[in-house]
């Protein structure tokens, strides 16, 4: 789908650091609905993605995009809920900018824009190369894009304040009150893991060991392992790591609708990695005597570490093994000189410990229907938290009873 340019993107050569652009040139941008049409972009969007990673695009590379296409569009799961909405934008036949976009088929015939991947998605973003598309023609070309998408809403939920995307959106849809933020532990100071260690006080420190020390003591010797995407030991984890957080979900009265749709796994397991360069999807796996009994998957893009999913064994669960893996990840982490944990907005009262820093999010709402108004207006803004408020608040057996109760079980 091509479409005609905007008079508007004409204008006179901008002069940047990397070289005169003739902006004159025509903008050319296309929407993509096929998973075959982002096939066909790889090697043009890996090259992309590394002009311009910034350490905030994760959930914009081609693996993530590419392999939830295979699973979520031509997999066995409804695939006639969504549909593929990829926008490239070209300069001089130029790829300039990726937005990574679907289309939501909802109830009463509501369209929604999002972005790929999501609930699944922690970070709505884009790739642009700014060398060839500056921020204002671009916030134009997503002016251009508002008034095309056959959509009810756009929502694209969880983005840094000081990513792109909040750079060309229009301001009058961004949310920039909301209160959360990602914890983020920034490790670009710390040389190696005795001093970090030796930073704590005392009673923090005797803390940590002691439940080290239980472990090994009651359940065996205590190991981490490290796997990368692509490995047998990887995949094989993915699995247990979803049914450790499903279990603790459970028992804790809490939903988790990402991790319990169908082909989560499977989609997670195709991820790949590369130990050699340490980038992509990997598991860090605690073992205790041999067996695992907390699993952490994450992904590492431009040495940037995103904390994905958390989990440890329920039957295990006064060991505080997910506090011990948390610690002993840490370590390899600044071992490895990784500068940055990101904990993607997920907050859990324990990352505090783990943490030295936030990342102020936004959220993007714009309405281009009646339809899209009303659901903005009155459930997405209203209705939507307050349920969440009152759910959160209730007893834990009437929460356990209550999720029971809709998934079936």
């Amino acid at each position: 789908m091509d479409f005609p340019s905007n008079p508007e993107l004409t204008a006179k050569t901008v002069d940047l650091p990397n070289g005169p652009v003739m902006a004159d040139e025509p903008v050319h941008i296309e929407i993509h609905d096929t998973p075959d049409a982002l096939r066909a972009l790889e090697a043009e969007w890996r090259a992309l993605e590394t002009r311009v990673a910034d350490g905030l695009g994760y959930f914009q590379t081609y693996d993530w995009c590419a392999s939830w296409c295979s699973f979520y569009l031509e997999g066995a799961g409804d695939i006639s809920a969504r549909k593929l909405q990829l926008v490239t934008i070209r300069r001089t036949g130029q790829l300039a900018c990726i937005i990574p976009l679907m289309q939501e088929n909802r109830a009463l015939g509501l369209k929604l824009h999002r972005s790929i991947g999501a609930p699944l998605t922690q970070y709505s973003n884009i790739l642009l190369d700014t060398a060839v598309l500056p921020i204002a023609e671009m916030r134009l070309c997503w002016k251009d894009l508002c008034q095309r998408f056959d959509s009810d809403a756009i929502l694209l939920k969880r983005f840094p304040q000081a990513s792109q995307i909040a750079a060309i959106l229009d301001e009058d849809n961004i949310d920039r009150e909301t209160e959360e933020v990602s914890l983020v532990m920034k490790l670009d100071t710390i040389e190696s893991w005795k001093p970090f260690q030796d930073s704590f006080s005392k009673s923090v420190r005797r803390g940590r060991r002691r439940r080290f020390q239980k472990i090994e003591r009651e359940l065996g010797e205590v190991k981490l392992e490290v796997h990368f995407g692509g490995t047998d030991a990887y995949r094989k984890a993915i699995p247990q790591a979803l049914d450790f957080k499903r279990k603790w979900l459970k028992e804790s009265g809490r939903n988790m609708a990402a991790f319990s749709g169908p082909n989560v796994a499977e989609f997670l397991m195709a991820l790949q990695g590369d130990s050699a360069a340490r980038e992509g999807a990997l598991v860090y796996i605690l073992t205790a005597g041999g067996k695992p009994i907390a699993i952490e998957l994450g992904f590492i893009q431009q040495r940037h570490y995103y904390c994905f999913l958390g989990s440890f064994d329920w039957d295990h669960r006064n060991y505080s093994a997910g506090k011990v893996q948390m610690e002993q990840s840490l370590k390899w982490a600044i071992e490895h000189q990784l500068p940055m944990i990101d904990y993607l907005g997920n907050y859990e009262a324990y990352q505090g410990d783990w943490s030295n820093d936030t990342v102020a999010m936004a959220s993007y709402r714009a309405a281009l229907t009646r339809k899209g108004r009303l659901y903005i207006g009155l459930w997405d803004r209203h209705l939507k938290p307050g349920a969440k408020v009152a759910f959160r608040r209730l007893p834990g057996a009437i929460r356990k009873s209550l999720i029971a109760a809709l998934s079936g079980r």
